[in-house]
């Protein structure tokens, strides 16, 4: 053990008459600087954000929560790389089944290497057929806190500039930190977008297919008319079309992420205007698909997390097919089946779809958000040890005269 310790580069200090040694870390490394969020955009909160060094990352935390009862375990994991992990929660709020449970997982992880959160998610959570994102992986600080006061688990890994949220459910996904920071009307304005765009980013392609396949009845007689004589000079079946539009918007989506950053935008602005026009001159494709991926592809980036985004990306090629091979009934057979998966699953014993499925009182804390002083309680369904967050009169200085004048 002793040797271990130096070997990593830390003091060992031997006091006289005392059969202990202490170990003292005094290694210091070159490190990124606190910088603003990079993939998180920030608008009314904090603009810092979490860095590869852990010591750092938890006392961010630290100076924000700023409470006596915020817990801070180390575990290790790897047997060779010996990755420090920090699991983060709240002693006297969260619940003590799910603290163990996290710590259960993280203990019995028999690996050779972690090196990133990523991986850790994929280690940590329960396998489900569709690959349902089911944590949640934040690099900012103020939302991992507030997640925290909510009874949650974060959970830091050293050398990533990401904290992992467990658990999470549907709606933390189309949530995002800028709600609780707006006006309640502005913030379920947003909400209500962003359930939109997913549904958008899931089911139109398909749906435009299996209109246009098996339902032209249900379209206006001159918009039937628009669309059949834009495809009359295409040559490929409606299923290559769309197909191929597809995979040509997630292809310059992926080389502009992969591209140095000055010339990244300029490749998706460039590339989608050229390869569109071009396309549409050429009768490959009709001018009415290329609004289609337009505002599908517009719709995913309104989705605040990139793995649920991701998910819904990737399933949407599911619909399309079903569109094509069925109609409405194959997409309602899709949708019957992608449902029933949601409720069926859990993250850290928490379901899914909650406070929906199964349908439970959630005091203010479901989709759509209530005044702020009506907050009364922590979501529910975390089983929190202390439910009640502020009191039933929060703001008392709205009554102080009138309860003096009486």
């Amino acid at each position: 053990m002793l040797q271990l310790v130096l070997i990593l580069g830390n003091c060992v200090l031997f006091v006289d008459t005392l059969n202990q040694a202490f170990d003292i870390e005094v290694k210091g490394f070159k490190e990124r600087s606190i910088d603003t969020p990079v993939n998180e955009v920030v608008i009314k909160g904090p603009h810092e954000a979490f860095v590869e060094n852990i010591r750092t990352n938890t006392s961010i935390i630290r100076r924000i929560v700023n409470n006596e009862n915020l817990i801070i375990e180390s575990i290790e994991v790897g047997k060779i790389t010996k990755t420090k992990c920090a699991v983060c929660y709240i002693q006297d709020f969260t619940n003590s089944d799910l603290v163990n449970e996290v710590k259960y997982r993280l203990n019995n992880l028999e690996i050779d290497s972690l090196f990133s959160a990523g991986e850790l998610e994929q280690f940590v959570c329960d396998s489900n057929i569709f690959g349902i994102p089911q944590t949640i992986a934040t690099e900012r600080p103020d939302k991992a806190a507030k997640h925290l006061l909510n009874g949650r688990v974060i959970v830091i890994v050293n050398g990533n500039p990401y904290g992992i949220i467990m658990p999470s459910i549907l709606i933390d996904f189309l949530s995002s930190p800028e709600d609780t920071n707006l006006k309640p009307n502005f913030s379920n304005f947003l909400r209500i977008l962003r359930f939109l765009s997913s549904l958008i980013t899931l089911l139109l392609p398909g749906l435009y297919i299996a209109i246009t396949s098996f339902h032209q009845e249900i379209l206006p007689t001159s918009l039937l008319y628009s669309i059949l004589g834009s495809r009359e000079n295409v040559p490929f079946p409606i299923l290559f079309e769309i197909l191929l539009m597809e995979f040509s918007f997630e292809l310059i989506r992926e080389a502009g992420l992969r591209v140095p950053s000055p010339i990244g935008p300029t490749i998706g602005i460039v590339g989608a205007l050229v390869l569109g026009q071009a396309a549409v001159s050429a009768g490959i494709v009709s001018p009415i698909l290329i609004i289609i991926v337009a505002i599908t592809g517009i719709a995913s980036f309104a989705i605040p997390d990139f793995s649920f985004g991701f998910h819904l990306r990737y399933f949407r090629f599911t619909f399309i097919l079903l569109g094509f091979t069925a109609g409405f009934l194959g997409i309602s057979i899709g949708l019957f089946v992608y449902i029933s998966a949601l409720c069926s699953l859990n993250s850290f014993g928490v379901p899914y779809t909650t406070p929906f499925a199964p349908r439970t009182d959630s005091k203010g804390n479901s989709y759509l958000l209530p005044p702020i002083w009506k907050r009364e309680y922590r979501p529910p369904y975390m089983s929190t040890k202390k439910p009640k967050e502020q009191d039933k009169i929060s703001m008392k200085w709205k009554y102080f005269d009138w309860r003096k004048n009486k």
